[in-house]
């Protein structure tokens, strides 16, 4: 993971040397002065502003895989012993999520997310109902904090977060029984989120990386926590016209599996559904996205934004049995005054 994270800023730091040609300060007043909308906190703002924000995401899981191959059902029933009419088929999560910054000096600007879940999983055993759970996430409040900028329209800006567990975790099925990890609406416990985020732009293009994770802090009220989590995202972008830019983008992800273990999940569950093992939770993903950013620039929708990214996965290494992550689509809106 260090590793990792030293290559990709070498990375950013190369790529920014190569192609500043951009003689003011970075700006966010063009179409790709921002990331692209699936990356969180990406800019700051100047002192007083104030953005609204809405992201609407659907993600497409189907077929099984064990660790990085392809399994079918009867082989991960004859290799895990797992009820094959008990393993998923496939599932969609659709999100909603609501956000706003406030800029308290050009130093530090405030964040807050709240996100609205939908999510329905179906599974092998054809007589068996779909599993759907839905509502309320968990709360996402972070401060970023300008750690320089650097002549050629560079900076380097810290976020500092924390998830509060506002997310339910008590769902269950229409028979009593606890919804698998994965249908849970929240983690349940508070959860740290550090990241450092790069940006770059010259005249045309505009570059940037963040590395940041998540860090549960304790055992929820149900005697597990959701596994710690590792995120890196580089992207570049570049203006068509001065209202739209183009943008491509890298996602790695690492997630360890659940640590401990659901106090209603019983052994026999354990060992009829991965959904309800821990150690067949969390793994490594890789995604490639391409987006489109428009800008408004000028009339009655000046300073609004609206932007679209199509992601799918390059490498998927899971824990154990899990479905496959197919594709992810993400739609939003921005406005800062």
């Amino acid at each position: 993971m260090k590793k990792l994270t030293t290559q990709l800023f070498l990375l950013l730091a190369t790529i920014s040397t190569i192609l500043n040609a951009h003689e003011g300060p970075w700006t966010s007043a063009r179409p790709d002065g921002h990331a692209p909308i699936t990356v969180m906190g990406d800019h700051m703002h100047a002192k007083g502003e104030w953005m609204l924000s809405y992201r609407y995401m659907t993600m497409k899981m189907e077929g099984l895989l064990d660790g990085s191959s392809d399994v079918t059902a009867m082989a991960a029933n004859a290799k895990y012993g797992f009820n094959a009419m008990m393993l998923p088929k496939e599932m969609t999560m659709d999100m909603h999520m609501f956000g706003a910054m406030h800029a308290l000096s050009d130093q530090l600007t405030l964040m807050g997310m709240v996100n609205y879940l939908d999510n329905e999983m179906t599974m092998q055993g054809a007589a068996m109902a779909p599993m759907e759970t839905s509502g309320l996430g968990d709360l996402k409040l972070s401060g970023l904090y300008d750690l320089a900028r650097i002549d050629g329209g560079r900076r380097i800006h810290l976020n500092l977060g924390i998830s509060v567990p506002t997310g339910d975790i008590d769902e269950k099925k229409a028979d009593g029984s606890i919804m698998p990890y994965g249908m849970q609406l929240g983690s349940g416990t508070w959860d740290l989120a550090p990241a450092l985020t790069f940006l770059g732009q010259s005249e045309d293009y505009s570059w940037g990386a963040q590395i940041g994770g998540i860090l549960r802090l304790d055992d929820n009220d149900r005697d597990y926590s959701l596994g710690n989590r590792f995120e890196a995202s580089l992207w570049g972008a570049g203006k068509l016209t001065d209202s739209l830019s183009v943008s491509a983008k890298i996602d790695h992800s690492s997630q360890d599996e659940v640590d401990g273990q659901d106090k209603d999940v019983t052994m026999m569950m354990r060992n009829m559904s991965p959904g309800y093992n821990s150690a067949h939770q969390g793994g490594d993903l890789t995604t490639l996205g391409l987006g489109l950013n428009y800008y408004f620039q000028n009339g009655g929708l000046a300073g609004h934004r609206l932007a679209a990214e199509w992601e799918a996965p390059i490498s998927q290494d899971v824990n154990g049995i899990q479905l496959e992550t197919d594709s992810i689509w993400t739609f939003g809106w921005q406005y800062a005054w």
